[in-house]
C-alpha cells in the first residue's frame, strides 16, 4: 500500500482528482449562485407584473365600487404558491382586501407587513411601484400605489414572496449537476488509473528494474521497445551500461599492466577497497586479506608511518586538496620498502557527503637507495676536498706565511721602507690561512665519527662565531653511543645548513644549537633572533635546502619551522625531530 501511495500513476490519478473536485466545485458553486439569482431575478420580474396589474385593476375597480371583482382578481394572485401575503391598502392604510380574509378592516400595522412602512411613504411619494427584498434570501416584497379617487387619497396593493424555497429549489438543482459531473470524474480518472497502470506504471517498473540491475559483472536487462519516452531512456540506459563496462574493461587492463599500486575507497565502510594486482607485489599482502579486512594494508606500514596514513585520509575524506606522503613498507622478509602515496578525494554526488579517495602507490626504494649513496658519494667528495685543503692548500699558506714572517725580520733589521708592506702581507696570509681551514674543517668535520656528533656541533659553533661574527653556543645533552657514524653525519649537515643560512639571510644577532634525544627520538633545535626562514616549493628551493630534505628522507627526519615568539625579542627556531627506531630499523634492512 505505502508503494502505491509513492507510485507515478498514484500521484497522476490523485492530481487530476484533486484538479476535477476542485473545479466541479467552483463550477457547482457558481451555477447555485447564478441559479439563484436568475430565481430571484424571474420572481422579481413576475412580482413586477403582479403588482402593476392588481395596482391597475383595483384603481378601476375600486373606483367602481365593485368589491367582489377586486377580490377575485387578488384571489387568482393567491394561486402562485410563492406568494405568502396580498393586501390592498386605502391612503390610511386601512386593508381593503387580503389573501388572507382575517385581515379585512384592519390596519397595516397590525400585520406582518408592518415593516414595509417606509418603503410605502417612499412609494406613495414617487408614485412608482417598487420591489425589494424585505429579508435578504427570506422575502420578497412588491409595492404599487394606485389612486382611490379624484378627491381620495392614495392606495397601495403590497405583495409578499417567499425566497426562501425557491432559492432552495435552485440550489438543489445545481446540487444534481454536481452529482452528475462528480460521476463523470470518477468514471474518467478510473478510466485514467487504468490506462496509466498499462502505459506507464508497468514500463517505468520495468525501466527501474532494468537501472537497478545494472552491474559490470553481469549482463544488463534488454531495453525496452518502442519509440516513446520510456523506451528512449532505457534504451540509453542500455547504451551508457556498455559504455561504461568498456571503460571498466579499459580501466581494468591497464591496472592489471600497471607496477604502480591503483586503489580506490569508497566511502561505505561495508565496501571492499579495489586495488590491482601490484598491490601485492608491493606490500607483500595478498588482495583476498583485503577483501576480508579492508584495514589489513595498514598492517603492512611501519607503525611509525601509520599515522600519517590515517592522517591522509582523514584530510581527502573531508574533500581536502591532492595529498602525497612517503611511508616504510616491512616486508614478510624483514626488509624495508619505501613507497609514495599519492591520494585525492571523489566528490560525492550530493554535497556535505563525504568524499572517496583513491591514489597510487610506488615503490621508491630504489630512488631511495640511489639518493642515500648520492649523498654518500657528496659526503665522501666532501671529505676529500675537505683533506685537500686541510693536506695542500692550508700548508701551502702556512709555509708562505713563514716566509712573509722570514722576510718582515729581515726589511725590520735593514731598515727597509717595505717592513709595513711585509706586515700587512703576513697578516692577509694569516686570515686567509684561518678561512681556508674553516672551509676544511667545514668540508670534513673532524670528530663526526671518531669522537661524536657533540664535538662536531661545537666546531661548527666555533666557525660561525669566527666566520661570521655571529656569537653561536650549543647546547647538547645527548649520548653519541646510540647513533652511526652515517647518521650522525647528516643530522651535523643538517645542523651546518640550517645554522649556515641563519648566519648568512637572518641577520641574527646570536644563534644557538641544541641537540638531545631520548629513547623514541633525537631532537635538534636551530634557534636565533633574526629573520625567520619561509618555507617555498621544492621546486624553486636552493641546492642546500633540497640536499636538506634528502637527507631528512634519509633519516626519516621531519623539518618544523616555528614563528616569532614575542617576548623581551622576537625569537624564531627551526626543529628537526629523528626517529631512532627508523635508524635503526633501516641499518638493520
Amino acid at each position: 500500500m505505502k508503494r502505491l501511495f509513492h507510485s507515478l500513476q498514484f500521484k497522476i490519478s490523485m492530481s487530476l482528482f484533486v484538479v476535477g473536485v476542485l473545479l466541479i466545485a467552483l463550477s457547482a458553486l457558481r451555477v447555485n449562485v447564478r441559479s439563484q439569482q436568475v430565481r430571484k431575478d424571474a420572481m422579481i420580474n413576475q412580482a413586477f407584473a403582479e403588482g402593476s396589474r392588481l395596482s391597475g385593476m383595483s384603481q378601476h375597480l375600486l373606483r367602481r365600487q365593485v368589491s367582489r371583482a377586486a377580490d377575485l382578481e387578488l384571489s387568482y394572485s393567491s394561486t402562485n404558491k410563492d406568494l405568502r401575503l396580498g393586501l390592498i391598502i386605502d391612503g390610511d392604510n386601512n386593508i381593503r382586501h387580503a389573501t388572507m380574509q382575517q385581515m379585512r378592516g384592519l390596519k397595516l400595522q397590525e400585520t406582518p407587513l408592518a415593516k414595509v412602512g417606509k418603503m410605502l411613504m417612499q412609494v406613495r411619494e414617487s408614485m412608482e411601484g417598487r420591489v425589494a427584498e424585505l429579508e435578504p434570501g427570506k422575502s420578497l416584497v412588491a409595492v404599487f400605489p394606485f389612486w382611490e379617487g379624484l378627491e381620495q387619497g392614495k392606495g397601495a396593493v403590497i405583495l409578499e414572496y417567499d425566497l426562501e424555497i425557491p432559492l432552495s429549489s435552485a440550489s438543489a438543482l445545481a446540487l444534481h449537476s454536481l452529482l452528475a459531473q462528480s460521476l463523470a470524474l470518477m468514471g474518467g480518472c478510473l478510466a485514467l488509473w487504468l490506462l496509466l497502470k498499462k502505459v506507464v506504471t508497468e514500463r517505468v517498473e520495468n525501466l527501474v528494474s532494468q537501472v537497478q540491475g545494472m552491474s559490470l559483472e553481469t549482463e544488463p536487462m534488454p531495453a525496452m521497445s518502442g519509440r516513446d519516452e520510456l523506451a528512449q531512456v532505457s534504451q540509453a540506459v542500455k547504451l551508457t551500461h556498455d559504455r561504461l563496462k568498456r571503460s571498466e574493461q579499459r580501466l581494468r587492463q591497464i591496472a592489471a599492466t600497471m607496477r604502480d599500486v591503483f586503489w580506490l575507497a569508497p566511502t561505505e565502510p561495508d565496501t571492499t577497497p579495489f586495488v590491482n594486482e601490484a598491490y601485492a607485489t608491493v606490500f607483500g599482502r595478498t588482495i583476498s586479506g583485503l577483501s576480508r579486512s579492508r584495514w589489513d594494508w595498514l598492517h603492512a606500514i611501519v607503525k611509525e608511518d601509520r599515522r600519517r596514513c590515517l592522517e591522509m585520509l582523514r584530510t581527502l575524506r573531508q574533500g581536502g586538496p591532492r595529498q602525497e606522503i612517503e611511508v616504510r613498507v616491512a616486508t614478510a622478509e624483514g626488509n624495508l620498502r619505501w613507497v609514495r602515496c599519492r591520494g585525492f578525494a571523489v566528490p560525492g554526488p550530493y554535497e556535505g557527503d563525504d568524499c572517496a579517495v583513491a591514489g597510487i602507490a610506488m615503490d621508491v626504494s630504489e630512488r631511495k637507495t640511489l639518493e642515500r649513496r648520492l649523498l654518500d658519494t657528496a659526503e665522501n667528495e666532501r671529505r676529500r676536498i675537505g683533506m685537500d685543503l686541510h693536506d695542500d692548500l692550508c700548508q701551502r699558506l702556512a709555509a708562505a706565511l713563514m716566509k712573509t714572517g722570514v722576510l718582515q725580520s729581515a726589511l725590520a733589521r735593514a731598515g727597509g721602507s717595505q717592513e709595513p708592506l711585509a706586515s700587512e702581507l703576513a697578516k692577509d696570509l694569516s686570515e686567509a690561512t684561518g678561512i681556508a681551514r674553516g672551509f676544511a674543517r667545514g668540508l670534513a668535520p673532524v670528530g663526526v665519527e671518531a669522537l661524536g656528533i657533540t664535538a662536531a656541533l661545537s666546531d661548527l659553533a666555533d666557525f660561525i662565531t669566527h666566520g661570521f661574527k655571529i656569537p653561536c653556543r650549543v647546547e647538547c645533552s645527548a649520548s653519541d653511543t646510540d647513533l652511526t657514524g652515517e647518521s650522525a653525519t647528516h643530522i651535523f649537515r643538517v645542523a651546518q645548513e640550517l645554522a649556515t643560512n641563519a648566519a648568512k639571510h637572518s641577520g641574527a644577532a646570536w644563534i644557538e644549537i641544541s641537540f638531545d634525544m631520548t629513547a623514541q627520538e633525537a631532537r635538534l633545535l636551530i634557534t636565533h633572533n633574526g629573520e625567520p626562514y619561509k618555507p617555498t616549493a621544492t621546486a624553486v628551493e636552493g641546492m642546500g635546502m633540497h640536499l636538506v630534505r634528502q637527507r631528512l628522507d634519509a633519516l626519516g627526519a621531519s623539518l618544523h619551522f616555528h614563528p616569532p615568539v614575542q617576548g623581551e625579542e622576537p625569537v624564531c627556531s627551526v626543529e628537526c625531530l629523528i626517529p631512532l627506531s627508523i635508524i635503526a630499523e633501516t641499518q638493520t634492512a
